[in-house]
């Protein structure tokens, strides 16, 4: 429930932060003949971002005592080239790993890339909020130990189809810097193969993996490409 009401206070600044945007470039553009000059987004222009998130929580259930502990980071790359005004065509990488700490320990880490498309939606000179979809490839792995049993190691491994949308508002300083902040929703569909040391079985197993985190970083716009 904090969680949700957090994501819905992020979410009601992101709005309130874009209708302010939106009224602004209103009383500031005559016409959209000029969208082209006035925002940084402009078509033909590049922008490579990086983001990144981190998140941590604890689980503790009163009747056994048992308490588990998540960490979650993740890191995010991206590069595209803006085919029309404030449309944005391009790749993105995403890293993630998250590590569970109890009776039972788990660590998991995916990677995802797959091709983006960004709509930012004002035609101010200082940001837009913005939304980016993506649908891509996912690898996966992770591994899980047993405190009570020393020799327990059960290894997971493969890799599916996922998406990841992401919401939030750029605020761009001097037409070449930009900074974001917003959230991420990520799902994703694994076949994977496990493998259990103890009893050298394997199998295996469908994973479905979703997750909600705020992000947060920066992006260059460029007219030309690096080179």
């Amino acid at each position: 429930m904090q969680k949700f009401i957090a994501f819905s206070k992020l979410f009601v600044l992101l709005c309130v932060a874009f209708s302010a945007n939106l009224v602004f470039s209103q009383n500031t553009v005559p016409s959209d003949s000029l969208d082209s000059v006035i925002t940084p987004f402009r078509k033909g222009r590049w922008l490579t971002s990086l983001s990144g998130s981190i998140s941590s929580s604890s689980t503790e259930l009163k009747t056994t005592k048992d308490k588990t502990i998540s960490n979650e980071f993740g890191i995010n790359l991206s590069t595209g080239k803006f085919f029309k005004d404030r449309w944005l065509f391009g790749v993105t990488f995403q890293g993630d790993k998250k590590e569970a700490k109890g009776d039972i320990n788990t660590v998991g880490e995916s990677l995802y890339i797959g091709p983006q498309f960004a709509r930012y939606f004002s035609n101010s000179k200082d940001g837009s909020l913005y939304l980016n979809v993506s649908p891509g490839f996912v690898l996966y792995r992770s591994l899980a130990t047993i405190n009570e049993i020393p020799d327990f190691r059960e290894e997971s491994e493969g890799n599916g189809f996922g998406t990841l949308v992401s919401l939030g508002y750029s605020y761009v300083i001097r037409d070449l810097i930009s900074f974001n902040i917003g959230f991420n929703l990520q799902y994703a569909w694994i076949g994977a193969d496990t493998f259990n040391e103890t009893g050298g079985m394997t199998g295996t197993e469908n994973i479905t993996i979703s997750n909600i985190s705020f992000t947060f970083g920066f992006g260059v716009i460029l007219d030309d490409f690096f080179f």
